[in-house]
């Protein structure tokens, strides 16, 4: 019986972790719009080009961040959010991935910054 019993739970555990590792496509992650899941959990859902993130899009972590946004050759580009575990958010103009241009951070409580961006510093 207890052979039986660790044979299940083995099998449970194996069927777990396989399913965990599991990446890949819904949809068209080719030319279209599709949801590609990555190993870590992460995921994208939004518009292909060429294999690549372009156009409207949402990326998000397990570990609570996420991008909603537009996207040029997989890097975020153009007007997006991002926002924070801690519910922080900066919205505004992106280039190559980092806050660049006009845009605005708010803190979790509220207060809030704008002003320009480069690099995703803000210019004094």
């Amino acid at each position: 019986m207890k052979k039986y019993i660790i044979y299940i739970v083995l099998s449970f555990l194996i069927t777990t972790s396989v399913s965990a590792r599991k990446t890949g496509c819904e949809g068209n992650c080719e030319n279209g719009f599709g949801k590609w899941t990555y190993t870590d959990k992460t995921t994208y859902e939004g518009n292909w080009v060429d294999t690549k993130k372009h156009g409207e899009g949402i990326e998000t972590w397990p570990n609570g961040y996420i991008y909603e946004g537009e996207f040029k050759n997989s890097q975020w580009s153009g007007q997006g959010i991002l926002t924070f575990p801690d519910g922080s958010t900066y919205k505004g103009e992106w280039k190559n991935g980092f806050m660049n241009g006009k845009g605005t951070f708010t803190w979790s409580d509220g207060k809030e910054i704008k002003g320009n961006w480069i690099n995703g510093k803000l210019k004094k």
